[in-house]
């Protein structure tokens, strides 16, 4: 939105809109946020037409400000294993990370191999791998937000396969790389669970793996300040207030997942959130 801020509010039409709201897609921005910035412009220009400044207002994109929450599809335990069994081997800890410790594929890229402590049992989350495949641009940063960097307490019955892996495929500097050492490309992680869901027979996706670890924790009984936590969700300010109390949650979370995996009971699950 920045680019419309130096322009005469006359000269922002439909057009500059659309080819605003165009590039905001394309980029790394989410796409709640790109909604909101689209309602708040909305919003600007509906004062700008009763101020007279403007005749009609620009915004004009059918749906571009809707705030939609679609459910998300949510894996069993079962087919989680599937998934690992069908999936490439050098991939497999990757949808571990994603299903059982709710790391988006972004953080499995940019996870360091002095990340992952499977001594302490934990995962260091601080940064996150970005792929434009339009520019193409990749590039890494920190996340999005101060929740976002966190350590997730990795459920025992994970520790194994990434323990495989990190004997087997992780690099000195990266816990994901290619053969040829290289840092992973996250495309590559896609297109290897792609293969993997059809083998299965599954229609979801591999951010809905997260989705899937955020259910299987609240089965567990995981309060949303936990989830958060865990997720690296922004926290609202009455969850920054009681996010002490929950020191050391995280870790009786994790030890639950595998009670949960082991009985491989999903029928109790609740929605994602």
């Amino acid at each position: 939105m920045a680019e419309l801020l130096d322009m005469p509010i006359i000269s922002i039409t439909p057009p500059v809109i659309r080819a605003w709201h165009a590039r905001s897609l394309r980029g790394t921005g989410g796409r709640t946020s790109i909604s909101q910035s689209y309602r708040l412009m909305r919003s600007v220009f509906n004062v700008a037409v009763q101020d007279g400044a403007i005749l009609r207002n620009p915004c004009k994109i059918p749906g571009a400000g809707a705030q939609q929450s679609p459910e998300r599809s949510i894996a069993t335990p079962a087919q989680v294993a599937e998934l690992v069994e069908a999936i490439t081997p050098r991939f497999r800890a990757a949808v571990v990370l994603a299903a059982w410790c709710g790391l988006r594929r972004g953080e499995v890229c940019a996870l360091r191999t002095a990340d992952v402590d499977l001594d302490r049992g934990v995962v260091r989350v601080s940064k996150n791998w970005v792929e434009l495949l339009e520019e193409p641009t990749r590039f890494e940063k920190d996340p999005k937000s101060a929740a976002g960097r966190r350590t997730v307490a990795v459920p025992p019955h994970v520790i194994p396969v990434l323990r495989e892996h990190a004997n087997e495929y992780a690099g000195d500097e990266f816990f994901f790389v290619d053969r040829n050492g290289a840092r992973v490309r996250s495309n590559a992680v896609y297109q290897a669970f792609v293969r993997a869901r059809k083998k299965v027979g599954v229609t979801i996706s591999f951010h809905d793996l997260r989705h899937t670890g955020q259910s299987l924790a609240a089965a567990t009984g995981a309060s949303l300040v936990d989830l958060k936590q865990r997720l690296g969700h922004s926290s609202t300010a009455a969850a920054q207030r009681y996010m002490h109390a929950v020191e050391g949650r995280d870790a009786e979370i994790a030890k639950a997942l595998s009670v949960l995996a082991d009985r491989g009971d999903a029928t109790k699950l609740p929605k994602s959130i």
